[in-house]
């Protein structure tokens, strides 16, 4: 009989008898691993915050230059394209970079101001490029360092193009597993060092490259034993959907405590009394988002990372609606030129850490209250400063 003609019973049971066939995986699976612990194995964040510890030279991690300097001849080896000079970047004293994160959003940014030479990493682990921002990136650094050195590196996975092909070169993920088994290879680490430089090897293997030995497993497992995967798959609890349901249940109760309103069509969108009473509603529910708010909170989440955008939404506004946001950009975004016409405008957002991992409901529920407290406390703040302003 195939695994298509079982019943779901069946193809239960023979999983179960059959489940000698992870042990395959444990190799994936059981070991320690202190990514898997703290939970961070998948955040783009902090790769980049292991990145900068293992590009900076002066840190504690024994290494010295070998990171930075193994990583820029894998950017000469395929530097077909002459986009840097060869000689300057492999003679670069890489002791004299100071390395910064999340400047102007950047993930990663050396600077020598010794020897006037900048370089740039984006990287992209789980997202893709958006708003042109490459473009934008390089423009700042052009700005902010003219006439030194400029290296734009797009890092991913396995070697996604960026918009950018002219200015940014490719590294992979691939190529920071080489170089770091390399040094493991042939360098004496410190017993934490080296845990912490094999463990963070073990996930980029296993979570963020192409692993052929991890497929080839867990292919030969599927195609056994297909049916009751699919099975337990499609009744799996989704953490995404339960963290989801948290989230639109908090914002039920503060629209029932009367401290917001959300209807729950919206998707995480809420608005507010005392904005609506300096925005009013408009008289069709043909505002920017198909109701009746010329303006919104929106919550998003981003693994461990909670952001409330505030907006304002420009279409099928009054003349009188329109003048009341008048103050409100001018106070929040005074360099805008688009005043009058556009469909929405992000002016404002705030950022809250909740661990959703390794925490009770309950805790999710009131973090979640206190930061949008926090949001009516800046509201309120905001109103009576245009308020107070106008008379």
């Amino acid at each position: 009989m195939s695994v298509d003609e079982l019943t779901d019973e069946e193809a239960l049971q023979n999983f179960l008898l059959d489940i000698d066939c992870l042990d395959e995986l444990n190799i994936w699976t059981v070991k320690f691993n202190l990514f898997d612990i703290l939970k961070i194995s998948r955040a783009e964040i902090r790769h980049s915050n292991m990145l900068a510890w293992l590009f900076d030279a002066n840190e504690n991690h024994g290494v010295g230059d070998k990171f930075f300097k193994k990583i820029m001849q894998k950017l000469v080896e395929r530097n077909s394209k002459r986009k840097f000079d060869i000689f300057q970047i492999l003679l670069l004293d890489f002791y004299s970079f100071i390395i910064y994160r999340e400047w102007k959003n950047i993930d990663l940014l050396f600077v020598s101001d010794d020897e006037k030479t900048v370089i740039v990493i984006e990287n992209k682990v789980g997202s893709n490029e958006h708003s042109n921002q490459l473009n934008r990136y390089r423009e700042s650094i052009e700005d902010t360092y003219p006439g030194y050195e400029k290296i734009y590196i797009y890092l991913s996975p396995n070697g996604l193009n960026p918009s950018d092909t002219d200015n940014w070169v490719i590294l992979t993920y691939l190529d920071i597993v080489d170089v770091l088994s390399n040094i493991m290879e042939s360098t004496g680490l410190l017993p934490d060092v080296y845990l912490i430089i094999n463990n963070y090897i073990e996930v980029l293997r296993r979570d963020i490259v192409d692993d052929t030995q991890l497929f080839e497993i867990c292919n030969k497992i599927y195609n056994k034993h297909k049916k009751a995967l699919d099975l337990i798959y499609e009744n799996r609890v989704n953490n995404d959907d339960l963290i989801k349901n948290i989230l639109s249940e908090t914002l039920y109760k503060l629209d029932d405590w009367n401290r917001i309103f959300y209807d729950g069509n919206t998707s995480l969108r809420f608005n507010t009394h005392e904005m609506s009473d300096y925005l009013p509603l408009l008289e069709l529910s043909n505002s920017t988002w198909n109701n009746k708010y010329p303006y919104s909170y929106w919550i998003q989440r981003n693994d461990n990372i909670i952001t409330i955008f505030f907006e304002l939404g420009g279409e099928n506004v009054p003349e009188s609606t329109l003048k009341r946001m008048q103050p409100i950009i001018d106070y929040l975004k005074p360099n805008d030129k688009r005043r009058k016409i556009f469909k929405y405008k992000r002016l404002q957002k705030f950022v809250f850490n909740i661990d959703f991992e390794n925490q009770s409901r309950r805790d999710i529920e009131n973090q979640l209250i206190s930061a949008i407290e926090d949001v009516l406390y800046w509201e309120r703040n905001l109103l009576e400063k245009i308020k107070n302003n106008n008379e």
